[in-house]
């Protein structure tokens, strides 16, 4: 058996490069670490890697061949597609001061909040075995679904987990 550490990034298949590139910059506050044109030795041949702290990338985007269909056709977003597979990506922030930042700013953007705010747990929503933390939602121009977070709760032991506290 090994131990995983941490989930490190997540990859995207894309129609727009340019598209990503602009709302996750503008928006989400990301930086670009590297573009990389057609031709490039990655799957699509061109990508953007796209960075929230000091790792290489934490979201890359690849791009996807003319006419691929999204993963969304039905609804547009991951929320509402309900298809076996990706379902959202959490982007966390530090702090409540830093979340409610962050709500300000993408409302500013323009951009609609799809579900949220709210706490997840007994104490907010009501979902007894929820993780205790603020959130609210989003989606990305491709449909992703995309939860922005923080206050989430933390396990002192790595073998205990809800079951045996409530």
């Amino acid at each position: 058996m090994f131990t995983t550490t941490k989930i490190g990034h997540m990859g995207f298949w894309t129609q727009d490069l340019d598209r990503m590139e602009e709302f996750y910059v503008r928006v989400m506050g990301f930086r670009v670490t590297s573009r990389s044109g057609p031709g490039a030795k990655v799957p699509g041949g061109a990508s953007l890697f796209l960075r929230c702290d000091r790792t290489h990338h934490e979201v890359v985007f690849f791009q996807a061949p003319e006419g691929a269909p999204s993963l969304y056709s039905e609804t547009g977003n991951s929320l509402e597609e309900r298809k076996v597979g990706f379902q959202h990506v959490a982007f966390e922030v530090p702090n409540r001061m830093e979340w409610l930042k962050a709500l300000k700013h993408i409302k500013n953007c323009g951009v609609e909040i799809k579900y949220g705010p709210l706490v997840h747990g007994p104490e907010g929503d009501g979902f007894a075995e929820g993780s205790g933390n603020r959130a609210f939602y989003i989606t990305d121009p491709d449909g992703s679904y995309i939860e922005i977070y923080c206050d989430i709760a933390v396990f002192e032991d790595e073998k205990v987990g809800w079951g045996d506290i409530l």
